[in-house]
């Protein structure tokens, strides 16, 4: 017996009402009510903006330390490399090297390319790059 979709409450895309996730937006149980990442409390009133049970903020996803003893402002680092989770090995040992610092712009004169001339046009007097055998402005031979 066919059964009817339901829009997810999340991305509005229609799923059946018994999954597990919703495949669009990869919620896990859209239909269950909202709760406390932290207290698992339910809200019962999507206004709230901190948890009536533990008074974390509900505004935005809760921040975990990765690292066991790391500061609370301190940065939360990644538990593998790319290299690390498509070989399949552990994570233990692996070390994240922070990106190096932008460049400094070019200046105009220096991002221009060298060309070295081989004179002037003898026809309109415009600069010819090195081996020209003719002007492009003007189609004269160098020589």
């Amino acid at each position: 017996m066919p059964t009817f979709k339901h829009p997810c409450p999340y991305c509005d895309k229609f799923i059946d009402r018994a999954v597990a996730a919703c495949p669009f937006c990869g919620q896990q149980d859209p239909f269950a009510p909202k709760r406390c990442q932290n207290c698992r409390k339910i809200i019962e009133d999507p206004a709230w903006v901190v948890c009536p049970g533990c008074g974390q903020s509900l505004l935005g996803p809760m921040v975990v330390n990765a690292v066991p003893g790391a500061a609370a402002g301190a940065p939360a680092t990644p538990a593998a490399s790319p290299a690390t989770a498509s070989s399949g090995g552990p994570a233990s040992g692996v070390t994240v090297q922070p990106a190096p610092p932008p460049r400094p712009p070019l200046s105009a004169d220096a991002a221009a390319p060298v060309l070295k001339s081989a004179g002037a046009c003898s026809g309109c007097g415009a600069p010819l790059p090195a081996g020209a055998r003719f002007c492009t402005i003007c189609g004269t031979v160098a020589g």
